[in-house]
């Protein structure tokens, strides 16, 4: 199997994988072949970046120093799990490079566990900064979400003979964020309208003491369409705990203990002081997406081109947008089925002159549109690790050349012979 740069790779909590491609030994695009080439491979897979996240935060809201302190804990680990985010996506299992996109959406939503229905949900209707979403990835983009998320945590506090219902309030907010319930209300039609289609959702439930709700604990557990859209759900409660680790040992008999264990949480002791274990709450996970190395280098002219052309099939049936450097094959509206679905076809752009030189020979790549090229940066082309035997597969992609939820990538190349 020949390897392109690796995308993503899936993750505990997010939809990530790197390119899923099979090579064969001829393709039915073939790419012009000189003398020089020894073959040509045709690599065919599957596209899939990061879905759309939904947090779903459900943190006590006791107006104490206690919870006080754990609504500061949650608002770090917030913090943690997002630069982790960004780190997977400029990483090994993303792309290091500043010229393409690393995009992401992710938005917060705060549901306070003692407010009646209609005052529960705190979403980026009412604080903008509670929805991410970039192209970017910076860090300095993670303290306006941050600090939306301390606002909305301390925004409304329980008042005098509120009941205390963190498992009603989880319940209802992830069935409506997942879709497993119709909005009730303005602001919970204006909440899902805003959704992606392609979310996936994220529950913490923290709290410093016991659910006081009424009704059995069953009754409170998210239906399986909620669930089966929840990548995990976390727990932090008043549970013993060894000194040595934040880990449940004991949860007791309560409510909170019994729903942890009714939704295969792992829940752990929301007194916890190690920040790691904080640090860790919300993180994507880990993946070791490795890179692959190919026994003959790609054929690449005096000029820099490379003797390949790069297919996307996509959902959006309307164009291929030259501004992400798409265009139809031969100036002709292709259209193509995969798994049952149409898709429309765009050849995306080898790029040229003063663009194409950059994109080989600068990292930052100033003023490049999107495209692709065979890059000779060293910061790029050093990661892959292979034998002196091997040689690297340096398509670089510029911009959104190659993003876009659910769609294919089709690969046609000739490598050059043995010398």
């Amino acid at each position: 199997m020949l390897p392109i740069p690796p995308m993503m790779w899936q993750m505990r909590s997010l939809h990530l994988a790197w390119l899923t491609l099979a090579a064969a030994a001829c393709g039915t695009d073939p790419v012009a072949v000189d003398p020089r080439t020894t073959s040509q491979l045709v690599l065919d897979g599957g596209l899939i970046n990061e879905s759309p996240q939904v947090i779903v935060l459900v943190v006590d809201d006791a107006d104490t120093a206690e919870a006080a302190q754990l609504r500061e804990r949650v608002a770090q680990s917030v913090r943690a799990g997002l630069l982790a985010v960004i780190e997977s996506r400029w990483g090994t299992c993303g792309s290091p490079d500043p010229a393409q996109w690393h995009p992401g959406e992710l938005r917060v939503v705060v549901a306070r566990p003692s407010a009646p229905d209609a005052a529960a949900l705190v979403t980026s209707r009412e604080i903008p900064s509670l929805a991410w979403t970039t192209q970017t990835s910076r860090e300095e983009e993670v303290e306006a979400v941050m600090a939306g998320v301390t606002e909305a945590l301390g925004q409304r506090l329980a008042e005098p003979g509120e009941e205390y219902l963190p498992l009603r309030t989880a319940r209802r907010a992830l069935e409506l964020v997942t879709g497993a319930r119709a909005p009730e209300g303005e602001a919970e039609v204006a909440l899902v309208r805003s959704l992606p289609q392609d979310r996936i959702a994220r529950l913490l439930v923290a709290s410093t003491r016991d659910d006081e709700g009424p009704g059995p604990v069953a009754d409170e557990v998210p239906s399986q369409t909620a669930l089966s859209m929840t990548l995990d759900t976390e727990v932090a409660g008043p549970f013993t705990t060894r000194d040595s680790t934040c880990s449940a040992i004991d949860e007791g008999s309560g409510r909170l203990a019994a729903w942890s264990e009714l939704v295969r949480a792992e829940p752990i002791a929301s007194h916890c002081d190690d920040q790691q274990t904080w640090d860790m709450l919300l993180h994507p996970g880990f993946a070791d997406c490795g890179f692959i190395c190919q026994a003959h280098p790609l054929a690449v002219d005096a000029g820099g081109v490379v003797a390949c052309k790069v297919m996307i099939d996509q959902a959006d049936l309307e164009r291929c947008d030259a501004a992400r450097g798409r265009h139809d094959p031969d100036g002709q509206p292709t259209f193509v089925e995969r798994g049952g679905k149409e898709l429309r076809r765009c050849e995306v752009v080898q790029l040229a002159g003063a663009d194409l030189e950059r994109c080989r020979h600068s990292l930052d790549c100033p003023g490049c549109p999107s495209g692709f090229c065979a890059t000779e940066v060293p910061e790029l082309v050093s990661q892959w690790r292979c034998m002196p035997s091997e040689h690297p597969w340096p398509l670089r992609f510029i911009g959104g050349a190659i993003e876009g939820r659910r769609g294919w990538i089709n690969i046609t190349c000739s490598t050059e012979a043995e010398k």
